[in-house]
């Protein structure tokens, strides 16, 4: 187990190929494993690299390699080298503490129902919009019988601190005060891996109870834009960290899942590495750059190498009854800035940096 980790852009942790005819080839992975010799620095030295491969240090905390013939070696949103070289930005790494990155408890590969929690998420109640009042009213209505939380920031903080610790609590406060949504985001992915259940965006509801949507053996869904063909939502969910996934993103405005499944544990590690690598200068700032560190590329990115790996069932959002917005003008309505937001989506990672 190396101390360090090189981490591209996208998020994944470089390891030696493990394709025996590729011998000087380096390939990407999410730290969700811990038991693998990733390439590392110790010093200014590479290890656990192929001999090919160099290293250049740019600048404070931002590495590049090079291979035999010199050429910069640069990543593609797959963890696959990048010949084309689009975007330089591509090659640039960062290198992660590892002593610094919290344990995630495992996940379980055993069958569990979904759990009848239905979740909401808002700074505070008190001074929620009526329309999202309303909205969670008819929603709570609409499934008697199931559990409704709001989760405001004070509870928030309470569920990270209780159930992650504060090295996990740490890395949320990372976030920037004007990036709401991608608190929001980290958060759902954190209180569903714990408690399992259905989580809604505030502006999100449904045409029927969540009962006649589900079936006893769910455990965890999955829906893209436009799979119904009715093209109320042409050319969403599209981005260039996510270009290797056909159809685009997968929704995360809804989470339905069981406790404990293996795609939000990898979804948790990915955000947090994320989180952890993210600098201004190579990720940007605003609406492009939150789904990407946090959002729904992020999501979609951490399940969709592993898809075909656990059990899931995937359904078309839309026809099935789910309704991606319910309110009007809900962006106005919700005060969230990220959108047009020109400060770091991160400060305070740089002690996780080497």
């Amino acid at each position: 187990m190396t101390e360090t980790a090189l981490i591209t852009m996208f998020g994944d942790a470089l390891v030696s190929s493990s394709d025996g005819n590729a011998k000087d080839a380096l390939e990407g992975v999410v730290l969700e494993r811990r038991n693998i010799p990733f390439l590392s620095l110790e010093g200014n030295r590479l290890v656990n690299a192929p001999r090919s491969i160099g290293i250049v240090a740019l600048r404070p905390y931002v590495y590049r390699l090079h291979d035999a013939q010199g050429r910069v070696y640069s990543h593609a949103p797959d963890g696959t080298r990048d010949d084309v070289m689009e975007r330089a930005s591509w090659s640039e790494l960062s290198c992660l503490n590892l002593r610094r990155f919290p344990e995630i408890a495992p996940s379980a590969g055993d069958f569990a129902p979904i759990p009848r929690l239905l979740h909401f998420i808002c700074n505070d109640p008190a001074t929620l919009d009526p329309a999202f009042v309303t909205n969670i009213a008819q929603v709570t209505a609409l499934n008697p019988g199931w559990t409704v939380h709001v989760w405001d920031e004070a509870s928030r903080f309470q569920f990270i601190s209780d159930h992650y610790g504060w090295d996990v609590l740490k890395i949320y406060l990372m976030i920037g005060g004007e990036y709401g949504a991608a608190k929001a985001d980290f958060f759902r992915y954190l209180l569903i891996y714990r408690l399992g259940g259905v989580y809604l965006d505030l502006k999100s509801s449904m045409s029927r109870p969540l009962e006649a949507i589900l079936r006893p053996d769910d455990q965890y869904l999955i829906s893209q834009w436009n799979m119904s063909g009715s093209g109320r939502h042409a050319g969403w969910g599209l981005g260039a960290s996510i270009a290797h996934v056909k159809g685009g993103e997968y929704q995360q405005w809804f989470l339905i899942a069981r406790p404990a499944h293996p795609y939000l544990r990898r979804v948790i590690q990915l955000v947090m590495t994320k989180i952890l690598t993210y600098r201004p200068d190579v990720h940007g700032v605003g609406a492009v750059t939150t789904f990407n560190i946090t959002g729904p590329h992020a999501y979609t990115k951490a399940i969709h190498a592993v898809r075909e790996d656990f059990a899931h069932r995937v359904c078309d959002a839309e026809t099935d009854g789910l309704i991606y917005a319910s309110i009007e003008n809900h962006r106005e309505r919700s005060g969230s800035t990220y959108r047009e937001a020109r400060t770091p989506l991160v400060t305070g990672n740089e002690s996780c940096l080497c």
